[in-house]
């Protein structure tokens, strides 16, 4: 039996000796992706220090001032916007109104017993016969005759309203004190 034993015991360390050997011709494990690492070895976890609070909290009071300061300059600008805007349209129907009003005087002035005043007053007649000229081809419609002038108006006479209204003319003026009065005829005058 100790024969069967030890040649049992040799058979097995055989087969050991034989894997063992075998075992550096042929690769141990299967090529790792690069970044991997192996199983033997393992990282050390980093020590987790908890963040400082003071920058986040000044990173956070600087976008809350940042942010309340551009929504202020915001709000100010558009009440800017919307004062000029009203004064903007104030002025606008200002200017409507005197263009409406302008408009009116051109239209009085253009009318026709307006035309016809301002003429007459320039020392034009009417025609009692006018003509007229068709544009398309020139040709005079009807036969023109020139205006008569109506005989000027008489010219005001002296008349004895016009000496009275000389005497009252020099009761109304000032009178001088270092002046002498005039002598009147028939009057004495005292020496």
């Amino acid at each position: 039996m100790k024969a069967s034993a030890v040649a049992g015991t040799r058979v097995a360390g055989a087969t050991a000796t034989a894997t063992a050997t075998a075992a550096p011709a042929a690769p141990a494990t299967a090529p790792r992706p690069a970044g991997r690492p192996s199983r033997g070895l393992r990282l050390v976890p980093p020590v987790r220090r908890p963040a400082p609070r003071a920058p986040f909290v000044v990173l956070l009071g600087g976008l809350l001032a940042a942010g309340l300061g551009g929504l202020l300059y915001l709000h100010t600008s558009l009440a800017e916007d919307s004062f000029r805007l009203h004064d903007l349209l104030t002025r606008s129907a200002v200017l409507a109104d005197r263009e409406q009003a302008l408009e009116q005087e051109v239209a009085q002035e253009a009318s026709p017993t307006r035309l016809a005043q301002r003429a007459e007053a320039l020392g034009m007649v009417r025609s009692p016969n006018p003509a007229f000229i068709r544009l398309s081809d020139g040709a005079i419609l009807g036969k023109p005759k020139p205006g008569v002038a109506p005989p000027p108006p008489p010219a005001p006479t002296p008349s004895a309203t016009a000496s009275t209204n000389e005497e009252a003319a020099a009761e109304d003026a000032p009178a001088d004190d270092d002046a002498e009065p005039a002598p009147t005829a028939g009057a004495e005058v005292d020496e």
